[in-house]
């Protein structure tokens, strides 16, 4: 059974294309949670919008916040960076979602949002609530595989207690 279901009966979602959406989503949490960066950015489509924002930021219209990519490249680029450059105590991420609810489709493009929940934990393994939010998408399915053409991700909470260094 899919987690995956549509608002409104009259957006046409096959079980397909429902399992295709459910697939993305699982691989795009896994691959941060499992610490396999490079599997991230091929789950976008080559232009692509990626961005961090608060929930107040989302509701004031702001496009920019914690994070803002709009290619595959510049996702890529942040991948190089975690593994090159960004300098930030060891941790790891577990996500926990909900449902994925498709709101909309429109030319193709379905979108969709689902609730998430994320913990950190720490080298020590000092774990916390890091995050909770939503993440708004837009997805495409071409030849049976859904792609992420947008992902906004809404965090409820207007702070960090610290850099947000791996994608959430």
């Amino acid at each position: 059974m899919s987690n995956v279901v549509t608002r409104d009966a009259a957006i046409p979602l096959s079980p397909e294309q429902a399992g295709a959406i459910g697939r993305l989503l699982v691989a795009a949490i896994h691959a941060i949670d499992d610490g396999r960066f490079e599997d991230w950015p091929p789950l976008f489509t080559e232009k692509c919008l990626y961005r961090i924002l608060t929930r107040t930021d989302h509701q004031a219209g702001r496009q920019f916040g914690v994070w803002f990519c709009d290619t595959r490249a510049m996702l890529e680029d942040r991948v190089s960076s975690i593994r090159s450059v960004n300098v930030f105590e060891p941790h790891v991420y577990r996500h926990v979602l909900g449902p994925t609810e498709i709101t909309g489709l429109l030319d193709g493009v379905y979108s969709a949002q689902t609730n998430y929940m994320l913990v950190r934990t720490m080298y020590d393994g000092d774990m916390t609530l890091f995050s909770a939010g939503r993440y708004l998408d837009e997805i495409v399915i071409e030849s049976g595989r859904a792609a992420l053409r947008s992902r906004t991700v809404v965090t409820d909470s207007v702070r960090y207690d610290t850099m947000v260094a791996l994608p959430i």
